[in-house]
């Protein structure tokens, strides 16, 4: 038995004759005929009654079908894996992606591609979401793994966007902002009305960060005034700093994970979506540009970690 015989009965069972199948196989009817025949006498079964609509199979058919779908599938994803290890046995990849999602995912979808593929060089290009922007724009990267803010990008990248990410409020379990949540369902954390934020002590990221991007559109539609009491470029140094009393701070939920907030006594609490305080997690392209082989595996990893783990 070989894929060439697996392949023969496949067709005819999928065909419901001889002689179409023999068309579709390019092959002359009568060595089908022939190769059936030589099947069935040396599994001692018929896999095949003839009837007025065509063949059909016979249990020992169906069994045999079966099998062959299984193995035929076995090998085709056994052509690939060669033909991928074949393709990608040398190469790079420049990408980009800013640094806390790095943090975040790096470690997650590296280690695995490497071990697959350790022949390929990789560099690695670290900026904020602007800045991966540009790059792409002057195709001094391939793809960036990046935020989008909603409406906002340039024409000419394509976005494909996996998955949104609310900001939330982090402040001390004792702070005066903490015991105004409301539960409510389809939140994650306790509800407070952005205007509760008004003249009260937050620490943020500075201007031109997405961050404060987000957080100074947020405020102005609500009418809100922030009183920023101090400004750090990290944001898990923010949230360290409002979780131990200094303040509050607001910013994305996936981020809270990198801050090491174990043996600090927080609270966190949602925004209402009507405010849009969220951004999107996206692989950016070049539109006009290509990807090669070894740029387009890297980017599946990407996918199948931010599919495990960010939702």
């Amino acid at each position: 038995m070989n894929d060439r015989e697996l392949t023969y009965v496949k067709t005819i069972a999928e065909e419901g004759s001889v002689s179409a199948a023999a068309r579709k196989l390019y092959i002359a009817q009568p060595s089908l005929s022939q190769s059936l025949q030589r099947i069935e006498e040396s599994l001692g079964a018929k896999l095949f009654d003839r009837t007025s609509s065509g063949l059909r199979l016979t249990q020992a058919g169906k069994m045999y079908l079966a099998m062959a779908n299984r193995v035929l599938k076995l090998y085709e994803d056994l052509q690939t894996e060669l033909f991928d290890m074949e393709a990608l046995a040398s190469g790079s990849v420049k990408f980009g992606i800013t640094r806390l999602l790095g943090k975040m995912l790096l470690p997650e979808v590296l280690p695995a591609f490497h071990r697959r593929y350790p022949n390929i060089k990789l560099e690695i290009v670290e900026g904020n979401s602007k800045q991966l922007d540009r790059a792409l724009m002057a195709c001094e990267i391939n793809f960036a793994v990046m935020h989008r803010l909603t409406g906002e990008g340039s024409r000419h990248i394509d976005y494909d966007v996996f998955w949104k990410d609310p900001f939330i409020v982090t402040a001390a379990a004792d702070s005066p902002l903490a015991a105004k949540g409301v539960e409510r369902e389809g939140y994650p954390y306790p509800v407070i009305d952005i205007r509760e934020l008004n003249d009260e002590p937050l620490i943020a990221v500075p201007y031109g960060q997405r961050i404060r991007q987000v957080l100074d559109t947020s405020f102005m539609r609500a009418g809100v005034r922030p009183n920023i009491i101090l400004e750090v470029r990290d944001y898990t140094t923010a949230q360290n700093l409002a979780a131990r009393g200094m303040g509050y701070t607001v910013g994305p939920q996936s981020y809270t994970q990198l801050a090491n907030l174990e043996d600090a006594d927080v609270k966190f609490l949602s925004l209402e979506e009507k405010h849009n305080a969220a951004w999107a997690l996206c692989i950016a392209t070049f539109g006009n540009g290509s990807l090669s082989r070894a740029d387009s595996e890297l980017i599946r990893y990407f996918e199948d970690v931010i599919a495990s783990t960010m939702e």
